[in-house]
């Protein structure tokens, strides 16, 4: 049986934040949480659970082993933040499906979505570029950004870090990729985020 890491590993979002984050889309889609809540909060941090929705989404391959650390599945939105093993992973994976309804609720989910931000607070994570690459996502075309930086945990030496952040509609669903790697050196990190990238299959 797999160990639960000790402690939570740290980016930029708590779990509860996330959390909170997630409510909040699924209020947008109009669905009631009353009686909800509860079982959401008790069950969105178990590993099985986090891992299983996230092969549900996408099918994906970190190097090594991984570990779930948030699961949500409520009204057809789920949403699954994965990452290598140990207390400060190097690979930091958030992928969500949404169904698309209407338009207005589109907007507010991709806001709300494309919010989410991993790694760590603005004083441990420095960005140094910025950039639009066109990158196959589930065999669409699609536009990924990518921030490329230096992240400094307390207690840890820096490492250069490579975020990508992209997302794509196929036929009723949206598919939102958020994706953070860290290695000793940006050509590591980028080929750690390029491979788990080109790893990404979505699954309707």
């Amino acid at each position: 049986m797999r160990e639960v890491p000790s402690r939570i590993p740290q980016y930029k979002v708590s779990i509860w934040e996330t959390v909170a984050i997630v409510l909040g889309a699924i209020a947008t889609l109009g669905v009631g949480l009353t009686g909800l809540a509860l079982k959401f909060l008790s069950n969105a941090a178990t590993p099985q659970r986090a891992e299983a929705i996230a092969s549900n989404i996408m099918s994906y391959s970190l190097p090594g082993a991984s570990q779930g650390l948030l699961g949500v599945n409520l009204a057809g939105a789920k949403v699954a933040l994965i990452a290598s093993e140990g207390d400060e992973p190097d690979i930091q994976l958030l992928v969500a499906r949404v169904p698309i309804e209407q338009e207005s609720g589109r907007k507010q989910v991709d806001r709300i979505l494309d919010s989410i931000a991993l790694g760590a607070d603005e004083e441990e994570l420095k960005i140094k570029s910025v950039r639009v690459e066109n990158k196959n996502l589930c065999g669409t075309s699609t536009s990924v950004v990518i921030r490329e930086g230096q992240l400094k945990y307390p207690d840890s030496p820096e490492q250069a870090t490579v975020i990508y952040r992209a997302s794509v509609n196929l036929e009723d669903s949206r598919y939102v990729v958020n994706l953070l790697t860290n290695g000793q050196d940006l050509k590591t990190a980028a080929e750690k985020a390029s491979t788990v990238f080109d790893s990404l299959q979505c699954k309707q």
